[in-house]
């Protein structure tokens, strides 16, 4: 029953951080969404134009991604959890196992890193996708 009571405490502690990262995360989603609809759009729907397209990934989609995930996510939830609820991983402490803290300190720490690698490679596979350069390709040549 204690590690019931611990998981619950645990659980309802981290309620606000965790609704701030997950609207950050599908904040940014809507836009990799939007961009995907109009990549996968008919050839002929205007949605489809390489211009639309190349503006929507330049102005939208990219800096939402930065803003969301590169900013708002490792920053403010990240800050939040390793200063902000400090008072709190202290209470586990002392309720519960000694040690406790740190360990889900270090968990918690290691779960941001690990997300924000998980988003670098997201990054990189934003700026390189094969369709968008194939469509970047076409807006290159009906320019000219």
């Amino acid at each position: 029953s204690l590690t019931l009571i611990f998981l619950c405490y645990i659980f309802s502690g981290l309620r606000r951080l965790r609704a701030v990262g997950i609207f950050t995360l599908e904040s940014s989603s809507i836009s990799l969404q939007l961009l995907q609809v109009c990549i996968n759009a008919p050839e002929s729907s205007p949605i489809r134009r390489p211009k639309f397209v190349k503006r929507l990934h330049r102005y939208l989609v990219v800096p939402s991604f930065l803003c969301c995930r590169f900013f708002v996510f490792p920053f403010i939830v990240w800050y939040s959890a390793a200063f902000e609820s400090q008072d709190w991983l202290e209470q586990i402490e002392k309720a519960f196992i000694p040690g406790s803290a740190f360990v889900l300190y270090v968990i918690f720490n290691l779960m941001i890193s690990f997300i924000f690698g998980l988003n670098l490679v997201f990054f990189r596979r934003l700026l390189f996708h094969p369709h968008l350069q194939d469509i970047f390709r076409q807006a290159r040549e009906e320019q000219l």
